[in-house]
C-alpha cells in the first residue's frame, strides 16, 4: 500500500498573500504616526516663535503669517498676555489615518516673558 505524499509547494505564497494586506496596513499606520509626530513638532516650534514675537510686541498679522509659513493655513492661533507673560496656543486639524478614521486636532502652547514689562 502506498501513501500519497502531500505537496506543500506554494503554501508560503498563499500564506504571504493572506498576510500582505495586514502588513501594508501596519506600515501605512506607522507612516501616519510619524507624519503626525512631525506635524506636532512643527506646531511646537511655531508656537515658540509666535510667543517670542508676541512678547516683542509684533502685530497679530505678522505672527499669523509666521505661523502659517511654519505650519499649514488651517492652523488656528490664540494669543494672550497676562502680567509678565505672553502666551500662544496653536491648534491644527490632522486627517485620520488612511482617511478611514475621523480627523482630530493637535495643539501646542508656548510662553515667553513679555519684553515690555521685564526689567533689565
Amino acid at each position: 500500500m502506498t501513501t500519497a505524499k502531500k505537496s506543500t509547494a506554494g503554501s508560503v505564497t498563499a500564506e504571504f498573500a493572506v498576510i500582505l494586506p495586514v502588513v501594508v496596513l501596519v506600515v501605512a499606520m506607522l507612516i501616519n504616526i510619524i507624519a503626525v509626530g512631525m506635524q506636532q513638532s512643527k506646531l511646537h516650534q511655531a508656537a515658540a516663535v509666535a510667543a517670542r514675537q508676541l512678547a516683542r510686541g509684533e502685530s497679530i498679522a505678522t505672527i499669523t503669517t509666521s505661523v502659517t509659513n511654519m505650519t499649514t493655513a488651517s492652523t488656528q492661533l490664540s494669543t494672550s498676555t497676562s502680567g509678565p507673560w505672553a502666551s500662544v496656543e496653536l491648534t491644527s486639524p490632522v486627517p485620520g489615518p488612511l482617511g478611514l478614521f475621523p480627523a482630530f486636532e493637535i495643539s501646542a502652547q508656548a510662553k515667553a516673558p513679555n519684553q515690555w514689562t521685564a526689567s533689565p
